[in-house]
């Protein structure tokens, strides 16, 4: 046995392949070896070493300072709440990734989610491409869309791509670039919520920065991003935070809001901001015009990053420097009581013009003597959206909203109808001998063809160059015809149609009609199916049938209120119902009711006036106290992401609530300019301090319609204190004309306005106000120079404007650059800027002149023969100003303005109280003093809410 064993070994060790195997035995040895030294002795650090591919820079977003008013309550701060955001993403296959995408599209809308980042295309209601920008931040989105570094580097037939073009180039790509490649599986819509996305990353910069996708998600959004994070590479939750505003409705103007960076800004902030889309930007107001001192500073982080992008380790981290708090003039509580005075005095308003009738007045003739019929404040509930309409053919709808919906249709289909046989290719039917109503829907017709990009109005209409299309030529006679109504509105879109004025590819079916060539009767039949058949969605259209049923009687004022209950508009209250149903209560006492407690407000009603401003600045510092805009809006709605619903409501209100009116509403001054003219006269030599002048009504020195007093009784012989005092047009007529050297030819009315505007720009109304906020730019009149000196020509300001010049005649000469920021601290308390408003004095205009001017400010309120004395009759604090009306229609009442300080002896503040559309100067004085009594907290105006202001004097107003 042995034998054969040892036979075996030699005959191994002998064999050839001896030395080979040992060869392999000794490379396996030394393959094991250096194995365990790099899997185990080195493994680690090896491990690490084959990770780290680069390192990169990442910002850490600062935290926003906080916005305090003087008294430091505060009035905007920010919240902690949960963003989803892409981050990291990997690079992958299209498909993969718009898989993705769409994936996490679907999870978000889940749970009441939507996509944030902006895109310059949408669908329109057939599915059809169309911008959502327009002019440069059109060529901005198309520069991006392309690729391209700037918008010289776009072709022209880039420039001119449609939006059907370019989301078919995003979507599908070209011969040279294959772009996202969204699979035609997805449907429209899906595929252009993709394309939002892939755009964002597209055009994200650089490209590691995190995009935020949707901010404030709920915590059920958060449980299934991570529940599917698997599915979902790239896709992160993140901790952000957002802006909440205390007081909202009240500051809003000021404020303004915040919002993620688009294009545009970003173009506008240049290529070192250091912004980028994921991060906010104050958008309006304060939020934008202290932007630098709220921001802060972002902090950075380095971070070392694989070959595919995949944080690894933070190296170094330089933390963020939270934003400055900035803290503002004005006072909360003021803003807040004076928006609530400033609401109970326009119901007043309203109420004292109310009446149970269809009588107007005299609207349409004069402003004089405007009255609202009963019926008007029916359909205003509809026509403002009080009452929503579009819900009334809903599942969940009330019977009463049923009965009213079928009114609705049974009148619809008959305007339908008869508009049809109006529009007809044979008809002559003009504005002129049709009914009004129907006068109303021909134009409305005309006006949607308008918006809709149908009927072209202007070149910028006009989106494909290449087209043979035109704008309307206003010099065509035809065009010239209709409207002067001399041709029907059926002839004139048939010629418009073979003029080329008509962009046919709006309202033709691409699907069914295809190439074919239609002749102009043809095509003018499909645009008449087409209004007729769009009309049933229009909102518009639906409230113009809707005003046809209440003032035909056929919609009751009984079913409008009660609508208002079962809307939710009104609580439900079971009395009022009963007796509104059994006939106990009638329609206009209710209403009234409702306006009398300020259930139903003047901005709902959006009737004259459902509007007003005050601006209150302190005279010793020019800083402002109060900057009050009705009616004002939410605006933590327009925060950090806009709610759709709510911005789509906001700006269909009537009553526009967006608009400061403050700062951007300009009116003719009117008699409140009388200031300037007294110190102009006074000042060039024109008129005496002690001088009268005889009051002859109408002007007759100006030959070709001579200007008249606003009171057909002369004032007899007045100065200029009295002048003041009654607003003796005339008086001011004759200082225009002096100031002219005595006539009004050319070259003397050029005298006489270059004069006025001298004095004009002396008390700073040739100029913005100084305020910190976006501000219309002023007007001083360059036109007639009589008329200029009463504040009309074409004189126009904005109540800011009106309260520098103000505040200049209340000190004598101290002329402020009006301001809102009183200081700006840091995070340690330290003040880094303690603000004063900039001032000039004039020193050029005498005393006594201004004793003058005072004085009869002073007379305006205090007076016997002023017509508004009786206001401040028995008033604790004594009070100068100057009141004023600006007609603008006859179909409005007209602007009351008053402009005043207090007390006369010290003044301490003044004040410039406007109504637009007001109906006389003496409700403006009312208010006004509503609005001192509280500032001055006077016994009987301390508690700043309760029911309507009524106007003390039912008197029918003057134009002063």
């Amino acid at each position: 046995m042995l034998d054969i064993v040892w036979e075996k070994i030699k005959q191994v060790f002998t064999s050839r392949l001896f030395p080979v195997t040992l060869i392999f035995l000794a490379l396996i040895g030394i393959l094991i070896s250096r194995i365990y030294t790099l899997q185990i002795i080195q493994g680690e650090s090896f491990e690490k070493a084959s990770q780290v591919r680069s390192t990169r820079e990442r910002e850490i977003k600062s935290t926003r300072g906080n916005i305090y008013d003087r008294n430091g309550k505060l009035l905007a701060y920010n919240e902690i709440s949960y963003s989803v955001v892409l981050e990291n993403i990997s690079k992958t296959s299209n498909e993969d990734l718009n898989k993705m995408l769409f994936n996490l599209i679907k999870i978000l809308e889940k749970y009441g989610n939507s996509i944030e980042n902006e895109f310059g295309i949408t669908l329109d209601k057939d599915k059809v491409p169309e911008f959502t920008v327009n002019g440069k931040a059109r060529l901005r989105f198309l520069m991006n869309a392309y690729g391209k570094s700037s918008i010289d580097k776009l072709s022209e037939e880039q420039k001119n791509a449609t939006a059907a073009q370019v989301f078919d180039f995003l979507r599908h790509g070209d011969k040279s670039v294959a772009m996202f490649k969204i699979s035609d599986d997805y449907k429209m819509e899906e595929a252009l919520k993709i394309m939002t996305l892939r755009y964002a990353i597209f055009s994200n910069f650089p490209p590691y920065n995190q995009i935020i996708i949707s901010s404030k998600v709920s915590p059920e959004t958060v449980a299934a991003i991570y529940e599917n994070s698997s599915i979902l590479p790239g896709v992160e939750i993140k901790q952000q935070p957002y802006r909440v505003y205390n007081d909202s409705i009240y500051n809003a103007h000021i404020i303004g809001y915040t919002g993620l960076v688009n294009d545009t800004e970003l173009q506008n902030l240049g290529e070192d901001s250091g912004y980028n889309t994921s991060d906010m930007i104050g958008k309006l107001g304060v939020e934008k015009v202290f932007e630098s001192y709220l921001a802060g500073k972002k902090g950075i982080e380095s971070v070392s990053v694989n070959a595919v992008n995949k944080y690894l380790e933070t190296l170094s981290r330089t933390e963020p420097i939270a934003g400055e708090d900035v803290y503002l003039t004005t006072d909360s509580d003021l803003q807040k009581a004076y928006y609530k005075i400033i609401e109970r005095a326009l119901a007043g308003i309203l109420l004292s013009k109310i009446n149970n009738s269809t009588d107007a007045g005299t609207r349409g003739e004069s402003a004089k003597n405007i009255k609202i019929p009963i019926y008007d404040v029916y359909n205003a509930l509809i026509n403002n959206s009080v009452i929503d309409v579009t819900t009334f053919n809903s599942d969940d709808a009330t019977g009463l909203e049923k009965a009213v919906y079928k009114k609705y249709t049974s009148k619809r289909n008959s305007v339908l109808n008869d508009l049809k046989s109006k529009l007809s290719i044979n008809s002559d039917a003009l504005s002129s001998t049709v009914s009004e109503a129907m006068s109303d829907y021909l134009n409305y017709v005309y006006k949607k063809l308008k918006n809709e990009g149908i009927l072209l109005a202007k070149q910028s209409d006009i989106t494909d160059s290449s087209s043979l299309l035109e704008p309307i030529d206003q010099s065509d006679e035809m065009y010239i015809k209709y409207v002067e109504d001399k041709i029907s509105l059926s002839k004139f879109l048939q010629y418009a149609i073979s003029k080329n004025w008509v962009d046919t590819n709006k309202f033709l079916d691409k699907k069914t009609d295809g190439e074919a060539y239609y002749s102009t009767d043809e095509l003018y039949g499909k645009l008449l199916n087409h209004v007729t058949d769009s009309m049933a969605d229009d909102v518009l259209f639906q409230k113009m049938v809707y005003k046809e049923l209440v003032y035909s009687y056929q919609l009751s004022g009984k079913e409008i209120c009660l609508l208002l209950f079962d809307q939710g508009v009104l609580k439900y209250n079971k009395e009022d119902i009963t007796k509104l149903e059994s006939g106990a209560l009638s329609p206009y006492t209710f209403i009234t009711q409702k306006i009398r407690n300020i259930e139903i407000t003047p901005a709902q009603l959006a009737l004259d006036p459902c509007s007003a401003s005050v601006v209150v600045t302190d005279v010793k510092t020019g800083e402002v106290r109060a900057l009050v805009s009705y009616p004002g809006y939410d605006n933590n709605y327009f925060a950090n992401k806009v709610d759709y619903n709510y911005f789509t409501k906001v700006n269909n209100d009537l009553s526009q609530p967006t608009i400061s009116r403050a700062t951007k509403q300009r009116t003719a001054p009117g008699s409140t300019y009388k200031m300037v003219t007294s110190l102009a006269a006074l000042d060039e030599g024109v008129l005496q301090p002690g001088e009268r002048v005889l009051d002859k009504t109408v002007f007759n020195k100006v030959t070709y319609r001579p200007p008249k007093d606003w009171s057909s009784s002369s004032h007899g012989k007045v100065d200029i204190t009295t002048a003041l005092e009654v607003s003796c047009n005339y008086f001011f007529y004759e200082m225009g004309w002096r100031l002219s050297d005595n006539g009004n030819d050319s070259e003397k009315t050029a005298t006489g306005l270059k004069r006025l505007a001298k004095y004009a720009k002396l008390l700073g109304l040739d100029r913005k106000s100084g305020i910190e906020l976006e501000e219309a730019d002023p007007k001083t009149s360059d036109m007639d120079a009589v008329r200029s000196a009463i504040g009309q020509g074409t004189n126009n300001y904005t109540p800011v404007q009106l309260a520098r010049y103000l505040t200049t005649v209340a000190t004598s000469g101290t002329s402020y650059d009006l301001t809102l920021l009183k200081k700006v601290v840091d995070k340690d308390g330290k003040v880094i800027l303690d603000n004063k408003a900039k001032s000039t004095q004039i020193n050029s205009i005498s005393s006594t002149y201004w004793d003058l001017v005072h004085e009869g400010m002073y007379k305006v309120a205090n007076g016997s023969r002023s017509s508004v004395s009786y206001i401040f009759k028995d008033f604790p604090v004594k009070v100068a100003g100057k009141t004023g009306t600006a007609q603008e229609s006859t179909l409005h009442g007209n602007h009351a303005l008053f402009v005043s300080y207090a007390p006369y002896d010290k003044p301490e503040i003044s004040m410039v109280t406007v109504i637009p559309f007001g109906y006389a100067s003496s409700n403006a004085v009312e208010l006004s003093k509503y609005l001192y009594g509280y500032y001055f907290q006077k016994t009987g105006y301390k508690n700043p809410e309760g029911k309507a202001i009524m106007p003390e004097s039912e008197t029918v107003s003057f134009t002063d």
